[in-house]
């Protein structure tokens, strides 16, 4: 193992780059443009990864993807001074970004870093001191910017602050354009297509469109919303999601319901003192259609009325397998996953579901998922986008699109982050098909078949955390499909007692708890690195 790994773990991306040689920069990179679109953050931090490297001046495909960076982090944050001055350092007019100088003062690069690095441990204070800077400079955009960054992480109106800022004219449209991408980012359609109307086709860039694009199916012009993802195609052809999302409206996947017939598949949960949420899930996954699919309930030691509310709930399952396994003792969530796995009932049907306690899913998440899972005899694996529970009028935050390995190198093994951006919302982009290495396990199936030959997941990662990680992993090293199907989308009620801020930062900074159980997985996976990287090319 690499001796620094925990420090490495601690830094993420940043720590991650410094690692690699100029050419794997380049690769990972490239391979993360291909994943999701590249938000204004991570772009600069790729941006600064391949400046800062010794090899840099010397490498022109390194510099070209530099440039590339920098122009979407220039897209993404219009107003973000460092990202102005690495522009105009280049050449005034470099790339597709030209935009006035900013001017006043700029933000202190300490408080800079802060604001915009992911998993901010302190949002508000930081929102407070920029409202201060605002209030002593009305004309400050860098702080007016910066204060739009943390109303989007907290799910705050602008309003508040809105009125103080004195936009000097010769920004006016940057301005704007700024305003465009914060409503537009929400989903808030009906504040984002005004502007987006009034915009100046040099501000039409294709990071722009694609958000036009969201909001225009989200008000029900999806002819507009087609037209502009093609326009955003047209002008970067780089963007993966984006041509997949297109191709899914285009093209939408016909449902084969009789599937649902077809096939036999069992349903499992597992739980641990989650009594109101259990019954929640149930009542949900009851609304659905699943056909005859049996339920099997693994209560994990359950110490609350968890198994008095899910026996009240039989009724609602009729004419079907109904199962409850009352454990004494709580035995894990992977030794859960085992044990059901293993139950004889379990093991004759074609697929297996396993979900969450505290999830709801779309009325035919089921069907869809047996469409995919039945393209391919080698599909063993179908997942989901997850969202948090929605709490505001806009769209709900996204906890988990879909993985790949991003570095895999002796004594490192890292997976991509699973969502475009801290805080970003599901406007709709990452609505469609496509493969991957791991799919979050809180809804997923899986082939019954290719779980006996993979066997099962490990108990090395109890009580929880990673072992779907790792099953995945090795489902796609034994050559099965590991898939994302954006179609289904499933609310994780993670934590769904406090905050939405909370929850969201809280989830996205997660890494922290499970260092160790990475480590693990980078230890165990050691032998496979090679093979790994090869898998993340080909998805």
């Amino acid at each position: 193992m690499n001796p620094n790994s925990p420090e490495v773990l601690k830094q993420g991306l940043t720590g991650e780059m410094a690692l690699l040689s100029l050419e794997e920069k380049c690769a990972f990179i490239r391979r993360q443009i291909r994943l999701m679109m590249l938000e204004g953050n991570v772009a600069v931090i790729f941006a600064n990864a391949l400046s800062e490297d010794p090899e840099f001046e010397n490498s022109r495909a390194a510099q070209t993807l530099f440039l590339h960076c920098l122009n979407r982090a220039a897209q993404a944050t219009p107003l973000r001074r460092d990202v102005m001055e690495m522009l105009a350092a280049i050449s005034p007019d470099a790339g597709q970004t030209t935009r006035p100088d900013i001017p006043g003062p700029s933000l202190p690069q300490d408080l800079e870093q802060k604001i915009f690095r992911r998993g901010n441990p302190a949002p508000d204070k930081l929102h407070a001191t920029l409202l201060d800077m605002l209030i002593q400079n009305p004309a400050h955009a860098g702080a007016a910017e910066a204060l739009l960054h943390m109303d989007f992480q907290l799910f705050r109106e602008p309003a508040d602050w809105l009125d103080k800022f004195r936009c000097p004219d010769n920004l006016a449209d940057v301005w704007r354009y700024a305003l465009f991408l914060h409503y537009a980012g929400r989903g808030r359609w009906a504040e984002a297509l005004p502007l987006w109307e009034q915009m100046p086709e040099k501000n039409r860039n294709p990071y722009a469109r694609v958000y036009a694009a969201d909001n225009y199916i989200l008000a029900g012009d999806t002819t507009s919303g087609i037209r502009a993802y093609t326009q955003a195609l047209r002008q970067d052809g780089s963007l993966r999601p984006v041509a997949l999302r297109l191709e899914a409206l285009l093209s939408p996947t016909a449902l084969r319901s009789r599937l649902l017939a077809e096939r036999k598949t069992a349903i499992c949960l597992y739980s641990w003192n989650k009594g109101p949420l259990l019954k929640q899930t149930l009542r949900a996954l009851a609304e659905t259609d699943t056909g005859n699919a049996s339920v099997f309930i693994l209560l994990n030691g359950c110490t609350d009325d968890s198994a008095a509310r899910a026996e009240a709930l039989r009724e609602l399952f009729p004419e079907r397998t109904y199962k409850i396994i009352n454990l004494p003792v709580n035995i894990g969530a992977p030794a859960a996953r085992n044990w059901l796995a293993h139950l004889p009932q379990v093991q004759a049907c074609d697929h297996v579901a396993f979900m969450d306690d505290d999830v709801v899913m779309p009325r035919d998440w089921l069907a869809r998922y047996l469409t995919e899972m039945e393209r391919d005899p080698k599909n063993a694996v179908v997942g989901c986008k997850v969202i948090f529970p929605p709490k505001h009028a806009e769209a709900p935050a996204l906890q988990s699109l879909y993985y790949s390995v991003r570095t895999a190198r002796a004594g490192l093994l890292r997976l991509g982050v699973g969502t475009p951006a801290e805080g970003a919302r599901d406007t709709g982009l990452y609505s469609f098909t496509r493969p991957c290495l791991h799919v979050m396990g809180c809804l997923h199936l899986l082939r019954t078949s290719a779980l006996k030959e993979v066997g099962d997941f490990d108990i090395g990662f109890s009580p929880s955390q990673l072992d779907d990680v790792d099953h995945d992993l090795r489902t796609a090293l034994k050559g099965y499909n590991v898939i994302y199907c954006g179609q289904v989308t499933c609310e994780h009620h993670q934590k769904s007692g406090t905050a939405l801020v909370r929850d969201v930062i809280a989830a996205q900074r997660a890494i922290g708890p499970v260092v160790g159980h990475d480590m693990k997985l980078a230890y165990k996976h050691l032998p496979n690195f090679r093979l790994l990287a090869e898998l993340a090319g080909e998805v």
